[in-house]
């Protein structure tokens, strides 16, 4: 008898326990997290995505992280970077985020890095250019700007085309676009015979095609948002016969109907496209279309590749952030299969990811993205790349 009420005892203390950890588990306001993107100007659509993205995945896993609850708290950078650094600081001392999304635009990611950094902030952008990095609080899901730049100027050197045309926007992205675009176009062997840097959100592309050397074989391209629109439609319109390649922002897959048959044949290499064809990426496509009736596109996925390095690097903490310093060491060490395919970052906290080389085609009277061929581990530094074996690049 004894032994039996020992039993019961231990059965209630251990229920009492298990109740209240539950109950303190319950009690953890919620984790919160900054959605600081671009969601008006030329860049909303994308940093719409980006946030999309992000949602998507917190939706799925029933507004949970890490099996923490989260709050999300979601402002517009007006694609404006002072915007950008008020709106930053509003997130940090006044709603008192633990860790921050964005933004997508590399002009504003700089103008509040320094911010960050001194907020100890762990923060995981889109914002493309290398310079914003510091290796330590802030993290990119996407892509490196600078080698990302230099493997679009590659493939057309590696294609057999001798003279480029640069066309990127002026500011800091796109400068450091050109300047890499020239750079792997130089080590496949050619040479950039004009350079030219029209200013964001030029209402008429038309001047600037015009502007096009003849002596040129290839024209090397990065636009985004409606830039890359209205660029497209005027090379089209203009009647230029010139091959394209560059940044596959330019005709990313919510451009792509505004764009139509003037888009095609643009050729370039990217970390996603909403044709990759893996289960992870199919049932993603699926997911994102019910939620949002459309494709998603590299920023969606960035997105949510976001969420789900946070996701496991709070898995690894035990759904703790107070500790930011233990925040960014788990983030460090995260390894994902995500919709792009194997996801790990590097010591600068870039990410080691697949690129798809693609081209724009119509495929049963759908244009689209055609995957040519992939390097499945890009590690994000500047130099020649190991291309696919069999590889044809268009001519």
């Amino acid at each position: 008898m004894r032994s039996l009420r020992s039993l019961a005892l231990a059965v209630v203390l251990t229920t009492c326990t298990t109740c209240a950890s539950f109950a303190q588990t319950s009690a953890q306001p919620p984790i919160k997290i900054g959605i600081l993107t671009e969601l008006s100007g030329p860049l909303g659509p994308s940093g719409a995505g980006q946030r999309d993205g992000f949602l998507l995945f917190l939706k799925k896993n029933g507004n949970r992280l890490g099996g923490r609850a989260v709050e999300t708290i979601i402002e517009d950078t007006g694609n404006d970077p002072q915007t950008t650094i008020t709106k930053a600081k509003k997130l940090a001392e006044s709603d008192h985020v633990d860790l921050l999304m964005g933004p997508l635009s590399s002009a504003n990611g700089a103008a509040v890095r320094n911010y960050l950094i001194a907020q100890k902030l762990p923060t995981l952008l889109e914002a493309t250019v290398d310079e914003i990095g510091d290796g330590k609080y802030i993290f990119r899901t996407s892509f490196s700007g600078n080698a990302d730049s230099y493997l679009q100027g590659y493939l057309p050197g590696k294609a057999g085309f001798r003279k480029a045309i640069v066309v990127a926007p002026n500011f800091n992205a796109g400068q450091t676009g050109a300047d890499y675009f020239e750079r792997g176009f130089v080590a496949a062997g050619g040479k950039v015979v004009q350079r030219i840097l029209p200013r964001l959100g030029t209402p008429d592309y038309g001047s600037v095609v015009g502007q096009f050397s003849a002596e040129a074989d290839v024209g090397i391209i990065f636009m985004a948002g409606g830039d890359a629109i209205r660029f497209v439609k005027a090379f089209a319109d203009y009647g230029k016969k010139l091959p394209l390649y560059g940044f596959t922002a330019t005709v990313d897959e919510t451009l792509l109907p505004a764009q139509g048959k003037a888009a095609l044949g643009f050729t370039g290499a990217g970390f996603y496209f909403s044709t990759i064809d893996s289960p992870v990426n199919r049932q993603f496509v699926a997911d994102y279309q019910a939620a949002y009736k459309q494709n998603p596109a590299w920023f969606s996925a960035g997105g949510y590749i976001a969420a789900q390095a946070i996701d496991a690097a709070l898995m690894r903490t035990g759904g703790k952030v107070d500790d930011r310093e233990a925040m960014v060491t788990a983030l460090r060490s995260v390894r994902l299969v995500t919709p792009a395919g194997n996801f790990a970052f590097d010591e600068n906290h870039n990410p080691i990811q697949p690129r798809y080389v693609m081209q724009v085609r119509e495929v049963n009277g759908v244009i689209r993205p055609v995957i040519l061929g992939v390097i499945p581990e890009f590690k994000p530094v500047a130099e020649p790349p190991t291309l696919p074996a069999g590889l044809v690049l268009p001519r």
